[in-house]
């Protein structure tokens, strides 16, 4: 008899829900559709290309620079080689007015990380201190154009699952891309490479990453994402306060979310980590902070150098409180950074421009500096629309759609939930700039991330759904994103084109202006219009008004600026010839004197041995040029030449060469700037009784462009 005994079959149980293990590797992925390819590729290369555009200046200089004095290019550069030498202080001589003088030593307070990208360069050689910045910017705007682009498929798999992308997806898709690649602050912020506008692209390239990966942990979570959002984080916090802790907040808000019961088990495990992703950056930001100035955060701006130099700023620190930060600039930054009248539209070249003043205080609040501002409102109309748009969906309360492949609802993943980390920390940046008494419209890169994220929300949570219903529809959605992408990129382009040429000023601001002349000029013109001429220096005047001096002596541009409100285009050369006797004696005969913040003069020194020498007498001393022997019968030219580009005049002399720089254009005790002007001191040929030296002024030649502009413009007398 078979004793044996059975064995007990067990019953089979329920599978148990499936969670993913954070930190298995991810399956090799597909190759993306070709629905996907195309219009990555062709959106962001669209907006790139008017972005490094801007970025040369319609040029081929990597090396070039704002101002012609290369003022804000190297600032990185000296910061790099401070850390190579084991310090955080900078030199007193690069910094300038931005410096911070803290214990007898200077600190910037710009973050470190586009210095630390310096070092590998700064290690290997120094011939490109104050040259790097355009490659820099053109770095950082890739990271921007690719982790937008990684952003807008990223959340269309949070809002609309895995159902396959459809042409007409694809099409809305690469014209959202290039729209919102070129048609933001960024382009604008291309035109002036310099340290101001350089951490701007990087601050929006960092936080626009660092939304991807909050987006990507909120749906698919794993070890490797919280490492590449700490190092994001990270890389942000050392960039700007601003968008560094914004991210660093959004990541913590992402890992109490993770706490929550409702999340499944997977996000729970990685929730501490994702904890020290956002407050690990947080601290190394609030340190470095600290040992330079002490404060989490803030800037000693009482021991900035400006501060030390600029009346004003001091009276607003006073009425301040001691800070330019807080609440009560709130309703002046509102109104600055979002009136839609903020924009400027004008019937001569480039037709589009920053309004015609500088910005203002609302409600009795004493600003800092303001300057001609620009709105979101009046330059990024379309992707503020969708950003308000994108709230609904981001703020409901239902579960967001998940679809398969089928199209009907699922139960995995997060959905739309997963962007809301992303939302906060866009939003939370903004804070900064809102409760900031110094305005510019380069602060409206600040709004550039959320936005990305907002509208990249809308466009697959309310206009993907629209185009379906048919072509017609989906037509007039392409068409509306093309025009607003296409707005936005030509009112950024021309508000940057105009910057780059009267920030930096001499041939860019000629080729500027006449363009101008070229497209929209001629006899009755509005360009024309613009134009006045008198004997004497401009005074008064609007935003973009051309003022003639005389026969053309002078060329000046009014920039609607309260504080450089004329600038110099270009200027006549003052010459004079001086013939010495065939036996000179010891004499010293003042040839110009040139007017301005002081009198200054400019002399020649003659010698009983038949030299002579050019000199410039100003309010610190007496400077001489060479020392030079003319040939018998040789005389002597001496000319001062106006260099647009740093405000100076060139003084020269021949035989002799250059002898040195005059102030033309500078700035007063109310830090207004004021164009100088030169005084002959012989206006007809003279032979000066006992040294019998002959003096016989000369006139330069007509500066190019004014005859242009003349000719063109103006009819003739």
């Amino acid at each position: 008899m078979n004793t044996s005994i059975a064995p007990v079959q067990t019953p089979p149980q329920p599978a148990e829900p499936h969670e993913p293990d954070p930190s298995a590797a991810s399956p090799t992925p597909p190759r993306p559709p070709r629905r996907v390819v195309v219009p990555s590729l062709a959106g962001p290369l669209s907006g790139g290309l008017v972005f490094v555009l801007m970025l040369l200046d319609f040029g081929t200089d990597l090396g070039r620079q704002a101002v012609a004095l290369g003022y804000g290019a190297n600032f990185f550069e000296a910061q790099g080689n401070a850390f190579l030498d084991g310090r955080i202080d900078v030199p007193a001589y690069v910094m300038g007015i931005e410096g911070f003088l803290i214990d007898g030593k200077t600190y910037m307070y710009f973050g470190p990380f586009p210095a630390i990208l310096r070092i590998p360069v700064l290690l290997v050689t120094d011939d490109f201190v104050g040259q790097m910045t355009v490659v820099s910017m053109l770095v950082a705007f890739v990271v921007f154009a690719v982790f937008t682009t990684r952003l807008v498929w990223l959340v269309r798999s949070a809002i609309l699952g895995d159902t396959p992308v459809s042409t007409r997806e694809s099409v809305l898709a690469g014209i959202f891309l290039a729209g919102v690649t070129g048609g933001t602050t960024l382009t604008f912020d291309a035109a002036l490479p310099w340290v101001y506008h350089e951490v701007y692209l990087w601050q929006t390239a960092l936080v626009v990453a660092a939304a991807y990966w909050l987006v990507r942990l909120g749906i698919r979570p794993t070890v490797r994402g919280v490492a590449w959002l700490g190092l994001v984080a990270l890389c942000a916090v050392l960039t700007r306060t601003t968008g560094g802790w914004g991210v660093c907040l959004g990541t913590i808000a992402l890992a109490g979310w993770m706490f929550r019961g409702r999340s499944f088990a997977g996000r729970r495990r990685l929730a501490p980590l994702v904890l020290v992703a956002g407050a690990l950056p947080l601290a190394v930001g609030i340190a470095y902070n600290m040992v330079k100035f002490g404060h989490p955060y803030l800037f000693p701006l009482q021991d900035q150098v400006w501060t030390t130099l600029n009346q004003h700023r001091r009276f607003a620190l006073e009425a301040n409180g001691g800070t330019i930060t807080g609440p009560l600039f709130f309703p002046t930054s509102l109104v600055t950074y979002f009136d839609p009248r903020s924009i400027r539209f004008v019937d001569y070249f480039p037709w589009i421009t920053l309004p015609g003043h500088n910005a203002h205080g609302v409600g009795g609040a004493v600003i800092d500096q303001a300057y001609r501002t620009g709105s979101v409102t009046a330059f990024m109309p379309l992707w503020l629309l969708m950003a308000l748009a994108a709230l609904p969906t981001v703020l409901r309360r239902t579960r967001p759609r998940h679809l398969d492949h089928r199209g009907r609802d699922g139960d995995d993943g997060q959905g739309v939930r997963a962007l809301r980390p992303a939302v906060v920390a866009t939003v939370f940046m903004t804070g900064g700039v809102m409760a900031y008494g110094y305005l510019a419209f380069r602060y409206t890169s600040e709004f550039v991330p959320a936005l990305v994220v907002g509208s990249t929300i809308t466009l697959w949570a309310v206009v993907a759904p629209l185009a379906r219903r048919s072509r017609a529809v989906t037509a007039a959605l392409a068409a509306l994103i093309t025009a607003g992408g296409l707005f936005s990129m030509a009112a950024e382009t021309a508000t940057g084109f105009a910057a780059a040429a009267t920030t930096h000023r001499g041939p860019a601001l000629e080729r500027y202006l006449d363009l101008q002349s070229r497209l929209s000029g001629g006899p009755g013109s509005s360009f024309a219009a613009l134009i006045s001429r008198s004997d004497h220096l401009p005074r008064g005047g609007s935003a973009d008004q051309l003022h003639v001096r005389g026969a053309c002596d002078g060329l000046y541009l009014n920039t609607g600026d309260t504080y450089e409100p004329w600038i110099v285009v270009e200027e006549r050369s003052n010459l004079v010839s001086v013939g010495l006797p065939s036996s000179s004696a010891r004499e010293s005969v003042d040839l110009f004197v040139v007017h301005g913040k002081a009198t200054r003069q400019v002399f020649l020194q003659t010698f009983d041995d038949g030299s002579a020498q050019v000199g410039i007498r100003n309010e610190t001393g007496v400077y001489y040029g060479p020392l030079f022997r003319p040939y018998p019968g040789e005389d002597v030219r001496v000319g001062l030449r106006t260099d647009p580009t740093i405000g100076y005049l060139e003084v020269s002399s021949t035989p002799g060469g250059f002898v040195g720089y005059v102030p033309l254009q500078e700035w007063y005790a109310d830090w207004v700037s004021r164009i100088g002007w030169v005084e002959p001191v012989y206006d007809q040929a003279v032979t000066l009784p006992g040294s019998r030296l002959r003096i016989k002024p000369a006139e330069g030649l007509t500066p190019p462009l004014c005859a242009r502009l003349v000719d063109h413009n103006l009819a003739r007398d």
